[in-house]
């Protein structure tokens, strides 16, 4: 907390030094828009109104503390101080435009005490729009520090406000002398050096030449332009890991151009005095703030689009190798599965064992076994097959000739079926087993082929497009949102994203999506918002936007005298262009019926989020429910609505047909197979259908279907419905198919789908 308030304390320190060094600039002592341009511009860009305009009614008072100049600083702080504390109590924003009419009114008082006092009409009418052109300048740069932290790259537009800022800060220090020797002569080195040491010799250059163009305003003195731009080649020609090179060179300049070369007419050794004071300045700056300076404004992007590339590559290498291992495990789990004995090899171990078991130590073993072998083994195969087929054999089964014969026949009949027990049970575990296998191997050949996918998916390089990027930046700049960065990809004509660094308070703004659209000449859509590390700034990712847009709209109806319903149904969002429908119809109805419904569509929702395929996920839904302990039968109805290809999958397991109606017809879309859980080899039924704008899609469950009287009846009532409203449509479907059963007399359930052109 004491950190922020140190921090708080030296910035305003320093918006009061740029005040005072304002306030005394002027183009040659006729124009002087500085100080109440930066103001403004402090005051748009959030700083606080009660710092902001006492420390500038402070500073302009003690530079002109006459009848004009208090008229003129009373005026602006009032107006200002009144506006804008009026919006902030309404909590209302303040357009760019309406911001600049009470700019205007503000400098009312400049403009008033300039003509009546001076009669300088035409000067004051120029102050006030330099001064309004001034403060849009330094807005722009202030909007880059304050507001984005130097976190970016500077643009163009930003970079042309600093520089004139610049100058006009030069122009201030110009315009104050101590002993003589305009403090400009201290800062200028200062600065110079500062930039020769941490940017490009061009950018010093060029600084080094508006400091030089500030002070030329003032004074008219353009040698002042060429010594520092001297200054600055010389020391960037010897800068390096040591500050003394530089320093030394600017000074040695110095000396050359003051004493040598005669560049100032009154150089003297308080000149030389001064440059040095900047130059001890700048070598007693801590090297972590001069490593911080350099830092400023060069967002980290070297190389970064080349890296994302390199980085997919190796993640499709990573991702194909992964898919690889778990198609191996797939082939080790399927191989692992032992299958069933046949029915004939069953029979030969069972009578093995019932032959070990009742008659080891019998009598007339030699006699059953040796010379009426072939008798006694169709006995036995066929008693065992009996027990087999009805789960139990009596000494029914027995022929009458065993019976005389063998006093071991009880015992041997309960032998048979104790084995026969047993055998079933092992058979029955066995069976789970190899279907467990089955179901993780389907499993893990499913992660394999997402894993592939997504190698395939992530091997395309991505192209970027700077210019855009730029051209992004500046126009959502223009419009007052402030963006740090932006990055514009595509893989393809088709797919376009576009992901924006966004200050928060700009990040719902509408204008976004709109700027972005235009820009790449395609309509993009925000995709998704995620908060940056950066406290206040946001993600904002948008993608090229879906050809379609869908709505939905639904309506239930429990079975009468039932406190639950066994339907359940699900509408999710799957990825940025994908949807999904699903209805399931528990076996009967009550609490057991809602308990299957509810767990198919849990797994079914889980299995497509993770973006497995319609037949691994119907297969590995079905093989889990047919494992459980209790008979759980669901009849499955699916839809996967494509917004972008205009694609509708229909996936179906025991579910009743639905319908796709179009403006003037109405298709069938079949139903069929198993439900689920009865076999767990059963297959899904998948038919696939193209829709376009003004289609609508039908699920419901058969409690709505088996209250008409054929498919025909109900395909031309839906055919026949005139509403545009998904909603409207499901409650008109559920209404007449209550009132053709006379009630509820099973669960029901309608899901429409309304799919229309966003374009």
């Amino acid at each position: 907390m004491q950190q922020v308030l140190v921090r708080e304390f030296f910035k305003y320190l320093f918006f009061f030094f740029c005040f005072f060094v304002l306030g005394g600039a002027n183009i040659y002592g006729l124009i002087s828009p500085f100080a109440a341009g930066f103001a403004l511009a402090l005051v748009w860009c959030g700083q606080k109104l009660f710092y902001v305009l006492p420390l500038y009614a402070i500073s302009s008072l003690i530079l002109d503390f006459s009848t004009a100049g208090i008229i003129t600083t009373f005026c602006f702080v009032f107006i200002i101080a009144i506006t804008c504390g009026i919006h902030t109590k309404l909590k209302k924003t303040i357009s760019f435009g309406l911001f600049m009419f009470y700019s205007f009114l503000a400098l009312s008082g400049f403009l008033f005490t300039e003509i009546y006092y001076h009669a300088n009409t035409l000067f004051a009418v120029l102050s006030v729009i330099s001064t309004l052109l001034f403060m849009w300048a330094s807005k722009t740069i202030l909007g880059a520090v304050l507001l984005q932290e130097a976190a970016i790259k500077l643009r163009t537009a930003q970079k042309l406000s600093a520089l004139v800022v610049l100058a006009a800060l030069s122009c201030g220090l110009e315009a104050i002398a101590v002993f003589n020797v305009p403090l400009l002569q201290v800062f200028a080195p200062f600065i110079i050096l500062l930039f020769a040491t941490t940017k490009k010799t061009e950018t010093t250059v060029l600084v080094a030449a508006v400091m030089g163009l500030g002070a030329a305003l003032y004074g008219g003195n353009g040698l002042t332009t060429t010594t520092f731009v001297v200054w600055a080649l010389c020391a960037s020609a010897v800068k390096g890991s040591n500050k003394l090179l530089p320093a030394a060179a600017l000074i040695a300049s110095d000396v050359l151009c003051g004493f040598g070369i005669g560049f100032y007419p009154n150089y003297s050794y308080t000149w030389l005095i001064a440059s040095v004071l900047g130059t001890l300045g700048f070598l007693a700056l801590p090297n972590s703030i001069t490593q911080k300076f350099a830092e400023m404004f060069e967002f980290q992007e070297v190389g970064m689009r080349n890296v994302v590339n390199r980085s997919r590559e190796s993640l499709h290498k990573r991702l194909y190798s992964l898919s690889e291992v778990f198609g191996e495990m797939d082939y080790i789990f399927r191989s692992m599965i032992k299958g069933g004995m046949t029915k004939e090899q069953v029979k030969t171990f069972l009578i093995s064992e019932v032959k070990n078991k009742t008659c080891y130590d019998c009598p007339e073993r030699n006699m059953c076994h040796r010379k009426c072998a072939q008798d006694t083994y169709s006995v036995l195969e066929s008693m065992i097959s009996s027990a087999l087929e009805r789960g139990k054999a009596s000494l029914l089964d027995a022929p009458a000739y065993l019976t005389k014969r063998c006093t071991r026949v009880s015992s041997l009949v309960s032998a048979i079926n104790e084995l026969t027990a047993q055998y079933r049970q092992y058979a029955s575990a066995m069976n789970n087993i190899d279907a467990s296998r089955v179901l993780i191997a389907d499993e893990l050949k499913g992660l394999a082929q997402i894993l592939k996918n997504l190698a395939n998916e992530v091997n395309l390089n991505i192209t970027f497009d700077k210019t855009r990027e730029n051209k992004i930046i500046a126009e959502l700049a223009f419009h007052n949102i402030i963006c740090a960065d932006a990055v514009i990809y595509e893989q393809d004509i088709h797919a376009i994203s576009a992901t924006l660094v966004i200050r928060k308070a700009d990040s719902t703004n509408p204008k976004i999506s709109q700027i972005v659209s235009k820009i790449c000449g395609s309509k993009l859509a925000l995709a998704s918002v995620n908060t940056s590390k950066r406290a206040g700034w946001n993600i904002l990712t948008l993608k090229t936007a879906p050809k379609f847009a869908i709505t939905f709209g639904t309506a239930t109806k429990t079975k009468d005298g039932s406190r639950v319903s066994g339907d359940a149904y699900s509408i999710i969002k799957l990825s940025h262009d994908k949807f999904l429908m699903a209805l399931c119809d528990g076996m009967g109805s009550g609490e057991k019926a809602e308990r299957a419904s509810s767990l198919a569509i849990g797994l079914v929702e889980n299995f497509y989020k993770a973006g497995f395929d319609n037949e691994i996920i119907l297969s590995s839904i079905n093989k889990l429910l047919s494992l459980g302990s209790e008979d759980v039968f669901s009849a499955l109805d699916i839809c996967v609505l494509d917004t972008q290809n205009g694609n509708a999958d229909f996936i179906k397991m025991g579910a009743p047909e639905s319908y796709l109606k179009h403006q003037s017809t109405t298709d069938k879309v079949e139903g069929g197979t198993l439900p689920l859980g009865i076999v767990q080899d059963a297959a899904p039924s998948i038919i696939k259908q193209m829709v376009s704008s003004g289609d609508f899609v039908f699920m419901f469950t058969d409690g709505v279907s088996d209250s008409f009287e054929t498919t025909e009846k109900l395909q031309d009532y839906i055919n026949n419905l005139s509403s545009l409203n998904a909603q409207t449509l499901a409650e008109n479907l559920l209404n007449k198919a209550l009132e053709l059963s006379g009630g509820a007399r099973d669960d029901m359930s309608v899901i429409v789908a309304k799919i229309f052109n966003l374009n």
